[in-house]
């Protein structure tokens, strides 16, 4: 889908979505600026009230609405668990993958959604040439010297020897 259009989709659903999610992000393409889009990828931390996650909720009322329904992954399995929701915008057929963190988490969980593969590989092996351990779906990584924790895109980069890249710098 062309930039634009999935944008659009994007920021309604970031809209809609916004008051069941103490923080929310489109990732993925959009974020990278690419000027055609797969899908969208949403980062987000659940509000829970009464121990209810109000995301969660706003979704079923979508899907029940029939704006939103369940996508398979590429083994035919609906994807649909606390972290990771595969949907599909039904109007328009795209898919919309909802990815949940904590705050923790943030700022890795930005990184590793906004993408690209080629940027997350860089990490990785970055990572292992230092002797550390990336968490794709932690908060930084583990050294012979213990945890770090990452409070932001860049120190994500820069742990382990990275020149920051802004989100369209990345591949």
């Amino acid at each position: 889908m062309e930039l634009e259009r999935a944008k659009a989709i994007a920021e309604r659903f970031k809209e809609l979505l916004g008051p069941s999610c103490d923080q929310i992000e489109i990732a993925g393409s959009i974020r990278r600026q690419k000027t055609d889009v797969g899908d969208i990828e949403l980062l987000v931390i659940p509000k829970y009230i009464a121990g209810v996650d109000m995301l969660d909720a706003k979704i079923q009322t979508l899907i029940q609405l029939g704006t939103l329904d369940y996508r398979l992954n590429k083994l035919g399995r609906k994807v649909y668990g606390p972290k990771n929701k595969l949907l599909l915008h039904v109007p328009s057929g795209i898919g919309v993958d909802v990815f949940s963190t904590t705050e923790e988490c943030w700022p890795v969980s930005l990184v590793v959604r906004t993408g690209g593969k080629k940027t997350n590989m860089r990490i990785a092996w970055a990572a292992l040439e230092k002797g550390y351990q990336f968490h794709a779906y932690g908060s930084g990584f583990t050294t012979p010297q213990g945890e770090i924790v990452c409070h932001s895109e860049r120190e994500v980069f820069e742990t382990v020897g990275l020149s920051y890249q802004r989100p369209e710098e990345r591949g």
